[in-house]
């Protein structure tokens, strides 16, 4: 009788480890759902696409594998032979998306603000927006030289038309009786933008600065397909003429890694510039 207490008593202690480690483990998905899913997601990818590629379905000309790309990435990096490429390509990256900003931020608050220079100046960003940025490359270049100032440009005229015009919709869809509210207390024009339209403005900036981080990768790498003699767009396709696959992915996960962390790095900010936003998500 008491060898069969002792038994019960030990299988209750082996039960409560194992409850305790389940609710441990059902707590550590809830929290983190979202980043495991994405990993497993990632490994399966890449396991997937390795064990392609080295079963010989798809001839290595056409397709490199992970591993590949992973050690010549590591090589090129210990070397430093990647570092002029990523160097040029953030120098264009940051001159031409930083104009858009202190271009397009400020003109789509005016936009938003005066109807008449909207009016004015819609019809004309409409057709630029809906036009190829690529095919003003050719009159950049003959306007500007083969240097860095059109590659600039190129970069500049692909992110800013969606700054302008998702940011003059955010002025736009702020709720006119805050405004109205606002001018009973004798608030100043300054402070109507400062108060109320900007910070109600700032989601519709985070997710134009978002959409135009794909379009200056993009412009990046067109610029330097043309007269370049570095950047990450000029090995991507010297390593296309080469059919080198392993450097073209190479270059490629360098921009998207880029794209990644830029994007990331606005969620960031924006939580920080505007706390009230995740509140009410919340």
């Amino acid at each position: 009788m008491e060898a069969a207490k002792q038994s019960e008593l030990a299988a209750r202690a082996d039960y409560i480890p194992i409850a305790e480690q389940r609710t441990r483990l059902q707590a550590i998905w809830h929290a983190h759902q979202g980043k495991i899913t994405r990993t497993v997601a990632i490994v399966f990818v890449l396991a997937f696409w390795e064990g392609v590629v080295r079963s010989g379905a798809v001839d290595p000309l056409f397709l490199s594998s992970p591993y590949l790309v992973i050690v010549k990435l590591v090589e090129m990096f210990s070397t430093g032979e990647i570092w002029p490429h990523i160097l040029v390509s953030t120098q264009e990256a940051s001159l031409g998306f930083g104009l858009a900003i202190a271009v397009g931020i400020p003109l789509g608050i005016a936009m938003g603000r005066m109807p008449l220079l909207r009016y004015t100046l819609e019809p004309f960003i409409m057709a630029k927006y809906s036009s190829p940025t690529v095919a003003f490359l050719p009159l950049l270049i003959i306007w500007l030289g083969i240097g860095l100032w059109s590659k600039v440009a190129l970069i500049f005229l692909g992110a800013v038309f969606v700054l302008i015009i998702n940011t003059e919709a955010g002025v736009s869809n702020v709720d006119r009786r805050l405004i109205e509210t606002a001018r009973s207390f004798t608030a100043s024009e300054r402070q109507i933008l400062t108060k109320i339209i900007f910070p109600a403005t700032i989601p519709f900036i985070i997710a134009a600065m978002r959409l135009a981080i794909g379009r200056v990768l993009i412009m990046v790498v067109v610029a330097e397909l043309y007269a370049s003699t570095a950047g990450l767009g000029y090995l991507v396709f010297q390593a296309g003429a080469m059919y080198d696959t392993t450097l073209v992915f190479v270059g490629v996960i360098i921009l998207a890694f880029a794209g990644i962390v830029f994007s990331e790095f606005l969620r960031i900010a924006e939580r920080r510039v505007a706390p009230w936003l995740q509140a009410r998500e919340g």
